[in-house]
């Protein structure tokens, strides 16, 4: 089966073949008007036509050869009847456009313009501004569609990268943060447990000659385990402790790997009020940049920090398609936004969720008080 190769992604759909295939009856209709012995040699050359035309859709192989054909009968019939069967070669246009090489495209497009010349040649339709003009429409129709499905199936090819690229981005990082967590609790760790794992061993040996001494290396052990224990929780403190400054220095990385042009507006290095609220927008803001990357296909991401009497402003907005999904009801299940507000309602702040209906995009304000009743103590 290594010859066969079925119709690539980027043909067009395959039941558009079967639809169209009913513009035929009027050209059957001209061919049942005639005498016996042209009327068969007509139906083969249909039958033809009709093959080569389904086929060019279903197999990659070929196709260019086919299409050759399709305008070969075209101008059979338009050159041995009437100049309307050139409305016949709006079945290959399309299917031009499909071919994988600039070259053969553009050849086949001459193919269709040495169609219509040599037709409008034959029936001398320059003198008729009549049938001018009722063809020509038609005939830039067909010279313009080949080049709209190349576009569309470029534009189709370079949205699936875009979308192997964000998730090759989004599984580098998450393994990079893997790596970092792994280096962190070896470095930390490492030490401290095997120096356990020897005065251990040192008290077993010394509990029944010395029992003073084996009294005393348990202790150190005990000591040793608090001092482990507290490197441990300030090992989890620094991964969940991200600032906005941060976050900003991350973001650039992330969205200029995506393509994506990182604006920014206010002042991020002044400190925040509070560290907690400095950590939750931190938060709040890697999930929005991860959010824009994954979903908006936009080019410009723009980061915005603002004060206003009472409250700070954090806002992200993109110019990309926007999320429909989360513009209903139940948006707060979407894409992390439940996260987000969670987090801001542990300082009694808000997330506001925008789409711009004119120019696409999405927005996302953080808004939080810059004293909140919740936030009895630092850290707490």
């Amino acid at each position: 089966m290594k010859n066969k190769q079925t119709r690539p992604r980027e043909g067009p759909p395959f039941v558009f073949t079967f639809v169209w295939l009913f513009y035929l009856v009027f050209p059957l209709h001209t061919i049942l008007q005639q005498p016996i012995g042209e009327m068969a040699v007509d139906f083969i050359l249909i039958l033809v036509f009709t093959a080569s035309y389904i086929v060019s859709f279903r197999y990659y192989k070929g196709r260019f050869a086919l299409i050759i054909v399709q305008l070969l009968i075209v101008a059979v019939f338009s050159l041995r009847y009437h100049v309307n069967f050139l409305y016949m070669a709006f079945y290959p246009s399309p299917v031009i456009g499909t071919l994988p090489s600039v070259k053969r495209m553009l050849l086949a497009m001459g193919g269709m313009l040495l169609l219509f010349g040599s037709v409008f040649l034959y029936y001398d339709i320059f003198n008729d501004s009549d049938q001018l003009l009722s063809l020509l429409p038609a005939m830039l129709v067909m010279l313009l569609m080949p080049v709209a499905m190349r576009f569309g199936w470029k534009s189709r090819e370079l949205r699936g990268k875009l979308t192997l690229a964000n998730e090759e981005i989004a599984r580098l990082s998450k393994n990079e943060e893997r790596q970092r967590i792994s280096r962190d609790l070896h470095d930390t760790l490492g030490h401290t447990l095997s120096l356990i794992t020897l005065k251990s061993e040192l008290a077993e040996r010394l509990i029944v000659k010395n029992p003073e001494r084996a009294a005393k290396e348990v202790r150190d052990i005990q000591a040793t385990s608090r001092a482990a224990l507290n490197q441990v929780r300030e090992l989890v403190s620094g991964m969940n402790a991200v600032t906005v400054r941060d976050e900003i220095d991350h973001a650039k990385q992330i969205l200029a790997a995506a393509g994506i042009v990182l604006e920014t507006k206010g002042d991020f290095g002044k400190p925040a009020v509070s560290s907690v609220i400095d950590n939750i927008l931190g938060m709040c803001l890697r999930e929005a940049v991860t959010n824009v990357v994954k979903h908006s296909r936009a080019e410009t991401c723009t980061v915005e920090l603002a004060e206003e009497p009472g409250r700070m402003l954090l806002s992200v907005s993109d110019n990309g398609i926007g999320n429909a999904s989360a513009a209903g009801e139940d948006r707060t299940g979407c894409n992390g936004i439940k996260g987000m507000s969670d987090r801001l309602k542990l300082v009694e702040g808000e997330l506001q969720f925008a789409q711009d209906g004119g120019r696409g995009g999405t927005r996302l304000t953080f808004i939080v008080p810059l004293v909140a009743k919740s936030i009895v103590k630092e850290g707490t």
